[in-house]
């Protein structure tokens, strides 16, 4: 009796721990609902999934969101559509992290991405009359990928990506995915580590936008491309480390931006390219190594441009 008194309660382990594996939790905020706060809390260890979705929809203002995931394998998804004021705050401890985050038709939300371990990954979108909205995406390991959207009428929105460790990968795009009339927009990229690669493209109709990206490390690669009458946007670039690799190109018909790339390091390598009636545009290339070397081109109608290059 004893024996299967025994084997029944080891019966009942296994089947609470086999059914125990995977967390999932939804939340749906909708249709008017204001001044909710809510907290999602998710602690797995080995390789069970933590699957975390937060929706706020319908004209919902003014929630709290708070997502703690640990372990392996994990997933938050947070939505947000016409909804304003929002804040949402995402935190991953562990290995391969999955984050999504994206904002439509919404204004003034807060959205704060903290992951930490190996084989991140953040995505954020903010598009369709999205304005004065705040994304901070921190990523902590190696093997780290993040990518920021911004387009269709975007306004006055601040994108901060930070990345540290080994072979990270940053993308933003701002009016650059079918989007147009994108501007005053801030975006800062800082990575720390080596191999280290960073796209910044602006476009469709991007005026008055900022973009800083800063590479500290060896093997960086920086590429920024502005265009399609894009105006008054502001790119600076600071790489410091070895075998540095930026490339930047204006064209279609871009006008008044200013451009600057700054290089701290041995083998250097700096492309600049302005071209299709991109014109009055100022690039200042500053580079302090030994084996630099900078190439810029000016082509098709591109008038008045205003190129510095400054090798030590």
């Amino acid at each position: 009796m004893k024996k299967i008194v025994l084997l029944f309660a080891a019966f009942l382990f296994v089947v609470g721990a086999t059914m125990a594996q995977d967390n999932q939790s939804d939340v749906y905020i909708s249709n008017g609902s204001d001044d909710n706060e809510v907290k999602v809390k998710q602690t797995l260890d080995g390789n069970e999934l933590n699957i975390s979705g937060v929706s706020i929809t319908d004209d919902s203002d003014d929630n709290e969101v708070s997502v703690r995931q640990e372990g392996e394998d994990l997933e938050s998804y947070v939505g947000i559509e016409d909804g304003s004021d929002n804040e949402v705050s995402v935190e991953q401890d562990g290995e391969e992290n999955y984050s999504e985050v994206d904002i439509f038709d919404g204004d003034y939300n807060s959205v704060d991405v903290d992951q930490s371990g190996e084989g991140n990954e953040s995505y954020v979108t903010i598009a369709i009359d999205a304005e004065g909205n705040s994304v901070d995406v921190e990523q902590a390991g190696e093997d780290n990928l993040s990518e920021v959207g911004v387009g269709l009428t975007a306004y006055d929105n601040e994108i901060t990506v930070d990345q540290d460790g080994e072979d990270n990968e940053s993308t933003v795009l701002v009016g650059a995915f079918a989007g147009n009339f994108v501007e005053g927009n801030e975006v800062n990229v800082d990575q720390s580590g080596e191999d280290n690669e960073s796209l910044v493209a602006v476009g469709l109709v991007a005026e008055g936008n900022e973009v800083n990206v800063e590479q500290d490390g060896e093997d960086n690669e920086s590429e920024v491309a502005v265009g399609g009458f894009a105006g008054f946007n502001t790119v600076d670039v600071d790489q410091d480390g070895e075998d540095l690799e930026s490339s930047v190109l204006i064209g279609g018909g871009a006008l008044l931006n200013d451009v600057d790339v700054e290089q701290d390091g041995k083998n250097h390598e700096s492309s600049v390219s302005i071209f299709d009636d991109a014109s009055f545009n100022s690039v200042d290339v500053e580079q302090d190594g030994n084996y630099s070397t900078s190439e810029v081109e000016i082509s098709n109608g591109a008038n008045g441009n205003e190129i510095e290059v400054d090798q030590k």
